[in-house]
């Protein structure tokens, strides 16, 4: 295979593939711009929904019972 010093002449012979990699760079671009402004968020889509950090009963913490004793929990030894 020999180097091609004429530009002009390769142009021609390919051009249909120019012309191909210039629509296929187009229709790329245009999906981009298409994409990029779609909206992200569709309306009432359950997907995307924010919980509140409160509770509905104010954020009142439920008082829990502390450990039994003699449980890991507990944070005593276990019997041997």
């Amino acid at each position: 295979m020999s180097y091609n010093t004429e530009p002009d002449r390769a142009a021609r012979r390919h051009a249909a593939a120019i012309i191909a990699i210039i629509v296929a760079l187009a229709v790329a671009g245009l999906a981009l711009i298409w994409w990029m402004g779609a909206d992200p968020v569709a309306k009432d889509d359950v997907s995307r929904t924010v919980a509140s950090e409160t509770p509905a009963g104010g954020g009142v913490p439920v008082p829990t019972a502390p450990p039994p004793a003699g449980t890991p929990a507990a944070g005593s030894p276990p019997e041997n």
